[in-house]
């Protein structure tokens, strides 16, 4: 778990792990653009607007530079042409000569035979691939080398997953247009496909097609802040995913792609995000039923769940209307779809899922064929009956790092009496409830670079279990992130006497929010000291540790890829224990108690801090590493949970239904990094590490394991009980009817 090393180590890790993935790709989006004048204005005839993020709130600034692709996929409920496509920009270059190349294919995406959302984002699963050509790594070409994604349970081992099929429009070469500065650093930029090409983009019913774009004008490598360019996007949990970046090398880098956890890791990524394109088209026949269902989310109930769709049918051409029938399909836990007719009554729709028990997973979704026989495929849905077992619930509210990583990383100080008898409450699930918090003693939430889920109830779940709380039965509430003022849309604000935050929190004022941003971008990717209150029961061993060589620092774009928004605020009945030396001191963080009930409220993220000096780049420690980490200390004095079980009784933990082997983490790493895997059937494992010869290093597992999820950990020391050299390793998973390899680096 040491992470402790010379920052100018630091610095050349976070340079072999590209720019693009250090805090610069996924930026929090704020602010607002004008609404896209192409929903209300006629452009070519226009009958349809083509998207895949209606009901979403577009909310992430995701971008790239030259020489970056995205993509995007839809599946035309009629036959007919794209006369013109609406990009929303969330970011515009900064200086003049940007441009996008367009093009439309025919989709080979997606595969039955594994599924998209439960790989998108993961450095190893979500690589598709890239073609090996001499002008490059190039999304098209003849040389295809395979990725990650080949390694996935189910996946074809020796299949190029080549997401692009034929070339439908232009003809020949690109569709050209100028992405250029404007004063909102934003907004709808439209490509007009006639003028473009003199010919609009045919497609068929049901034959999906593939949008690629690619950033042009700017040198290869010219990655710094004024050329990069970015769409307003959402994130969408659906199979498929409907987006994918191409990560391509920027500079001689060995390890530029989208993340050092695969050197050379170039290509297509599944992501879990949907660019907010719009595609305006002309239906030339017949569409199936438009499906609009209002997908179910995780809950805690074991009830039967009420699927209520939208289904209209109009066919445009002028063809017969009406819905003849329609059905919703749910499976359990990846098993055989389940057919229940729906009853309707005009356009609404209904059916019931029967109620399930904790821990199941459920995808459904709904089939509506009309009058003339065709029939739509609506989109697919997951939630789960969330299993309460555990006495603390650990709430990751943000989409940085990955579920996985979170638990462990955010946890892993904690003494076993928390950090193994906790739940965890992902961002997909929802905002938490009173229902949820209401099964618990100790709620850790972590709201990392902005929460995912509407914030503004949180003050009155919190306040009222908080209320609940007594001598013998406490309840303790720990909050972390910079962004709990987006409750007031980041305005400052003073709360009153009687509201949560002052009475509950400690916290009389939220504000001045984002103290260090000064306009340049170098002030939220940059670090900004803090320093730990000497002596105080929380932080105070941080302080002993800074001492008067070291400073401690908030760097959350360096160490987990978010941007710098830390708030200032006033206590009223808090205890300070981090202040801003920049500010005077000025409180950053309080905790705070009551009769029954302890607090903690941070404007930091915990893993986003560390100790260095700037003048001597060989001191540098993560404050993971320091005296225990730096929340643990929060944790004792919180106290020991008083429960042993919550919630529901009897309940099974559910064995993993295939197995797996996981990308390590973390990666690079020195010394020790850690290895997840999973068995589907219980039998002989072996996991082994070789070098890139080929011969063997190390031997993590081998023997009989049960059925079940398990973690080993490589600290780079040999069969011989010698510390191995820096590199590239290999490690092997074989088990009964299963074989995969990852890949990590070493660095010393």
């Amino acid at each position: 778990m040491n992470r402790v090393k010379t920052l100018l180590l630091t610095v050349t890790v976070m340079l072999l792990v590209s720019s693009l993935f250090a805090g610069q790709e996924v930026i929090p989006f704020r602010g607002e653009y004008n609404a896209n004048p192409n929903r209300t204005t006629v452009t070519r005839d226009t009958d349809v607007t083509m998207s895949n993020v209606d009901g979403l709130t577009v909310n992430t600034n995701f971008g790239g530079w030259t020489k970056d692709y995205f993509l995007e996929y839809y599946v035309p409920a009629a036959d007919g042409y794209v006369n013109s496509i609406d990009f929303n920009f969330s970011d515009l270059p900064d200086v003049t000569g940007g441009g996008m190349a367009i093009w439309i294919y025919e989709a080979n995406y997606p595969w039955p035979e594994f599924n998209t959302e439960a790989v998108a984002d993961a450095c190893g699963d979500a690589n598709l691939g890239y073609y090996d050509e001499s002008t490059g790594y190039e999304n098209v070409g003849t040389n295809w080398v395979q990725g990650g994604v080949n390694t996935v349970e189910g996946a074809i081992a020796d299949y190029n997953y080549d997401p692009l099929g034929a070339q439908i429009w232009p003809e020949f070469g690109a569709g050209s247009i100028s992405v250029e500065p404007n004063p909102d650093d934003g907004g709808w930029v439209t490509a007009d496909l006639v003028t473009l090409d003199g010919e609009p983009a045919y497609f068929e019913r049901g034959v999906p097609i593939i949008v690629v774009i690619k950033f042009t004008g700017f040198p290869d490598g010219a990655d710094a802040t004024e050329y990069r360019m970015g769409f307003l996007s959402a994130t969408k949990h659906i199979d498929p995913q409907p987006a994918m970046k191409f990560y391509s090398t920027i500079s001689s880098l060995a390890t530029d792609g989208r993340c050092a956890s695969v050197v050379g890791d170039w290509g297509w990524y599944i992501r879990s995000y949907a660019w907010d394109w719009d595609l305006q088209a002309t239906l030339t026949g017949d569409r199936g039923p438009v499906v609009m269902m209002d997908g179910l989310v995780t809950t805690l109930s074991t009830s039967a769940q009420m699927v209520t769709a939208t289904i209209t049918d109009d066919n445009p051409s002028g063809g017969a209307a009406g819905v003849a029938s329609a059905s919703m399909f749910y499976t359990l836990d990846g098993g055989t779809a389940v057919e229940v007719a729906m009853t309707g009554s005009g356009d609404d729709f209904s059916a019931s899922i029967p109620g399930q028990s904790p821990g199941t997973e459920i995808m459904h979704w709904v089939e509506a064929t009309d009058v003339g026989g065709i029939t739509t495929v609506g989109e697919a849905n997951t939630f789960s009956i969330f299993a309460a077992l555990n006495p603390m619930l650990f709430v990751y509210d943000t989409d940085e790092l990955g579920v996985g990583t979170a638990e462990y990383y955010y946890n892993v100080t904690l003494a076993d009496t928390f950090y193994n008898n906790f739940d965890t409450w992902e961002a997909k699930f929802g905002p938490v409830s009173a229902e949820l918090v209401s099964r618990y003693e100790i709620v850790y939430h972590v709201m990392g670079g902005g929460p995912y889920n509407d914030a503004s109830d949180y003050s009155m779940v919190y306040g009222d279990w908080l209320g609940t709380g007594t001598v013998e039965s406490p309840r303790r509430l720990y909050i972390t992130g910079q962004d709990y003022g987006v409750i007031s849309g980041f305005a400052d604000t003073t709360f009153p006497a009687s509201a949560f935050e002052n009475m509950y929190l400690g916290v009389e004022t939220l504000g001045p929010q984002d103290i260090n941003y000064d306009g340049t971008a170098a002030s939220y990717e940059g670090p900004y000291a803090v320093d730990a209150v000497a002596g105080d029961p929380t932080t105070g061993h941080f302080a002993a540790f800074e001492g008067d060589s070291l400073q401690l620092f908030y760097w959350p774009s360096y160490e987990i890829g978010f941007d710098n928004w830390i708030d200032n605020l006033t206590p009223s009945t808090g205890t300070v224990c981090f202040t801003d030396p920049n500010q005077s001191d000025a409180a950053v963080a309080v905790y705070n108690e009551g009769t029954g009930w302890k607090t903690a409220f941070w404007t930091v993220d915990p893993l986003s801090l560390s100790f260095y000096n700037p003048a001597d780049s060989g001191m540098y420690h993560w404050g993971l590493n320091v005296g225990g980490g730096p929340v643990a200390a929060t944790f004792d004095w919180f106290g020991a949970p008083t429960m042993t079980t919550v919630g529901i009784d009897d309940v099974e933990v559910a064995v993993p239904t295939a197995s797996k082997l996981h990308a390590s983490y973390p990666n690079p790493f020195n010394p020790t990094t850690n290895i997840a895997y999973e068995l589907g059937n219980a039998g002989d494992v072996n996991i082994t590490v070789y070098n890139m010869l080929g011969q063997e290093v190390a031997t993590l597992a081998a023997g009989f394991q049960a059925a079940g999820a398990y973690t080993v950990q490589w600290n780079g020391i040999d069969h011989a009980g010698h510390s191995v050299p820096s590199g590239l390793y290999f490690y092997t998973m074989q088990t009964e009817g299963f074989s995969a390899t990852q890949k990590m680096m070493l660095l010393k």
